[in-house]
């Protein structure tokens, strides 16, 4: 993954400067996703295990791959959401 340059605000509307500690901040919550993510992605490796096994028909392994795609994308969506009130972005962008 590539890392994000940072920006000083003076070419994308909508942002201030954020400060070191903002960065840090933001980092921390990254961090967190990228673990619980992880976390995620080492939950899928068993359901898949368990699909191998019954052929691809264990309607409860196909819920639980389900289940753990939905919570990945909300685990994105809270970093999100939390790195936004740490940028303190425009209320319009």
């Amino acid at each position: 993954m590539s890392e994000a340059k940072p920006q000083d605000g003076s070419t994308v509307k909508g942002y201030r400067t954020l400060t070191p500690g903002d960065i840090e901040r933001m980092n921390r919550l990254k961090d967190v996703s990228r673990h619980f993510c992880n976390l995620i992605a080492t939950e899928r490796e068993v359901v898949s295990a368990e699909l191998n096994e019954t052929g691809n028909h264990s309607m409860e392994a196909h819920e639980a791959g389900r289940c753990l795609a939905i919570a990945r994308t909300k685990m994105q969506e809270a970093a999100m959401w939390a790195c936004r009130a740490v940028a303190r972005t425009d209320a319009d962008c």
